[in-house]
């Protein structure tokens, strides 16, 4: 697991610019920005689950465009697992209750129509834990790998309706809010 606390606060020369990014990025940006009341806090927490080491710097990339889209406050503490580290069932615990108090769960994976089983206990695991606070869950798809994420899109929807959560997603070709 990596765990990395990152400050918010954009260099200054960067402080009143729009962020910089793919206009895709951005425009997710835009609609969590819109649903968030994360400005006040003094600390955000994310738990991203990556397919691989591929799939990890789309979520680093995120992190860095949410610090510039909320500005000057809180500080982002992000826990990042790779799918494999979540097989064991003591660490699939771990991270689980992580997520079930996080205000930001991350999944990062390529397009294909399901999930891998342990993702989906993992996924039970923190939604049978989560309390009523608001939290957001998105998607983020890999622009490159090629396939049809329709069915993986539906049940993340879901999970976030059973979670009373936010859900975005990214594709390679615009966020879709749902």
């Amino acid at each position: 697991m990596l765990v990395n606390k990152l400050s918010l606060t954009p260099p200054p020369e960067r402080a009143q610019v729009e962020p910089e990014g793919p206009p895709v990025v951005n425009a997710l940006m835009t609609q969590l920005q819109a649903n968030l009341t994360w400005r006040k806090a003094k600390q955000i927490t994310a738990v991203a689950a990556c397919e691989d080491a591929s799939s990890e710097p789309r979520v680093g990339e995120f992190c860095l465009n949410l610090a510039r889209q909320l500005g000057k406050s809180p500080e982002l503490s992000k826990a990042m697992w790779l799918f494999s580290e979540l097989r064991p069932a003591q660490l699939r615990s771990v991270a689980a209750s992580e997520a079930a108090v996080a205000d930001l769960i991350i999944i990062s994976v390529h397009h294909q129509e399901s999930l891998p089983e342990e993702i989906n206990d993992w996924i039970h695991m923190w939604l049978d834990q989560k309390d009523k606070k608001p939290s957001v869950l998105v998607a983020l798809f890999d622009p490159v790998w090629q396939g049809d994420s329709t069915s993986m899109q539906a049940y993340l929807r879901d999970v976030a309706k059973q979670g009373n959560m936010e859900f975005l997603v990214q594709t390679e070709e615009f966020p879709e809010p749902y």
